[in-house]
């Protein structure tokens, strides 16, 4: 049996293999900030993180990272049981929030990128 971490660190959500009927969603979003805007962007990704993991049990993962080298980019990997998930996701309200603040410092447009699931959990 897996599980995988909520923001809590005390409760854990049961990890399953999708089947044959379920389809998860896996994507990324990539992108750079103005130089200076780091403090802002990464009180922004953790309050936004935070809330994620709360308020969407739909959402399987949804994790940010910070590139080593260049500590201005930054992907987020994001996996949703299924297409209502990802829609809750992206019409929530705390969500149009956070890609307004990461719009306002951004270096070009968010890239987004989807992927299929091969194997792994």
């Amino acid at each position: 049996m897996n599980y995988k971490f909520t923001n809590s660190h005390r409760e854990y959500r049961k990890i399953t293999k999708p089947t044959k009927d379920q389809t998860m969603i896996a994507r990324t979003a990539e992108f750079e900030i103005k130089p200076g805007k780091k403090p802002v962007v990464i009180e922004a990704i953790e309050k936004f993180t935070r809330t994620v993991h709360v308020s969407e049990p739909g959402s399987r993962l949804y994790v940010s990272f910070q590139d080593k080298k260049d500590q201005n980019k930054f992907i987020h990997i994001m996996v949703f049981e299924n297409e209502g998930a990802e829609l809750k996701h992206k019409t929530a309200g705390y969500t149009q929030e956070f890609v307004d603040i990461v719009n306002k410092v951004c270096v070009k447009k968010i890239i987004f990128k989807e992927f299929n699931f091969v194997g792994g959990l």
